[in-house]
């Protein structure tokens, strides 16, 4: 089988490339992300596989994946950038984007979502099913524009499955996200008058099920085909559950001082998000993965607790494998050309890998 893979060099992403390259079913793996593969992930990828450095506006990203049997969609921009046009772009990378790989025309196609695209509201059901009208909040663009995505995708793929996967943590987590969950240590913010319930998605059961719905989706018969799938935990924690398992209390507020200090926070650099984030926990916000259990056979295997717990006590120290370091001297690209970063628009870099390819030795994998 051969594979594409969007958002290659991702927290998620990169996980998933580890998992395909080890499946013995996978015999060639497309992958597409801005960056180049580490050295690590490189040699992770079976014979005759093809990394694409490109945005997946691109025309290079859409002919990288042409022909594939099965396109794992990944790639999104989660923060808004700065500026007058940080939300334009993010749109296109996040909508425009999906259209273009879509273009590739892949056998089947699993696109992966957020839990944002349901929106947090007070008069949420716990927990929510695939079967709730999903509502993003005006204030949060990534989950309109994830939900935007999976309509793309409705009425362009031929064969698709979205997922929406919950909030992932997890050693390889973005370090802005670990930080920002390290402030639960010294309070847990809630809003005045508002239920809340947020899950905690472990990335290893993340990854399972993606996999878990490209198997289903690709499997005769396998029934999930034109299906939407939570991926999340069977649990979920209130603002007082959180201060327990962080050691901490529950800060109550008003909403605007919450979006108030939320916008102070993005300003001084504290956290990479501001409103479009904390407007998350204006409501329940926990999915229900009873039909994955049904359809995929997935299951998760923490819990919402243990996964923040863990969060709590870890470092995140270092680089997740499968990235290259941004910047410096010893920041060597796979090709050979120098310092390395997010790759200008319109720029192609394509690394073949032929056998043998080793993995160097001591290198840590996962």
């Amino acid at each position: 089988m051969v594979v594409g893979l969007t958002g290659a060099t991702g927290h998620i992403g990169g996980l998933l490339l580890a998992s395909l390259a080890a499946s013995p079913e996978v015999a060639e793996i497309r992958s597409v992300a801005r960056r180049p593969l580490g050295p690590v992930a490189a040699g992770l990828l079976p014979a005759g596989s093809v990394h694409v450095c490109a945005d997946v506006r691109d025309a290079d990203a859409r002919k990288a994946l042409e022909g594939v049997d099965v396109l794992y969609h990944l790639a999104s921009q989660v923060w808004q950038g700065k500026g007058a046009d940080g939300l334009r772009t993010m749109a296109e990378v996040n909508v425009d984007g999906t259209r273009n790989v879509l273009q590739a025309r892949p056998g089947a196609v699993v696109l992966v979502s957020s839990a944002a695209a349901y929106g947090a509201w007070p008069d949420n059901p716990l927990p929510l099913d695939e079967a709730h009208r999903p509502c993003p909040n005006p204030e949060c663009p990534y989950g309109g524009q994830k939900l935007l995505a999976e309509v793309v995708c409705a009425q362009e793929a031929g064969t698709w499955a979205t997922v929406r996967l919950a909030a992932v943590l997890g050693p390889h987590a973005d370090a802005r996200v670990a930080r920002a969950v390290r402030g639960l240590r010294l309070a847990v913010p809630a809003l005045s008058g508002v239920r809340q319930a947020v899950q905690w998605l472990d990335e290893a059961d993340a990854v399972a099920g993606v996999l878990a719905a490209g198997r289903a989706l690709v499997a005769p018969g396998g029934g999930a085909a034109g299906e939407v799938f939570n991926i999340a935990t069977q649990d979920w924690l209130s603002a007082h559950d959180a201060a327990r398992v962080a050691a901490s209390h529950v800060v109550t507020v008003p909403r605007r001082v919450l979006m108030a200090g939320s916008r102070l926070g993005q300003r001084l650099g504290a956290t990479p998000f501001g409103v479009d984030r904390a407007v998350l926990i204006s409501g329940p916000l926990a999915l229900s993965v009873a039909k994955a259990g049904r359809v995929l056979g997935w299951q998760p295997t923490r819990s919402s607790a243990q996964v923040l717990s863990d969060a709590l006590a870890r470092g995140w120290r270092g680089l997740p494998f499968n990235r290259e370091p941004r910047a410096g001297p010893a920041a060597i690209s796979m090709a050979g050309e120098g310092p390395t970063g997010p790759p200008p628009r319109r720029r192609l870099q394509v690394l073949l890998v032929e056998p043998p390819h080793l993995v160097p030795v001591g290198a840590h994998v996962l």
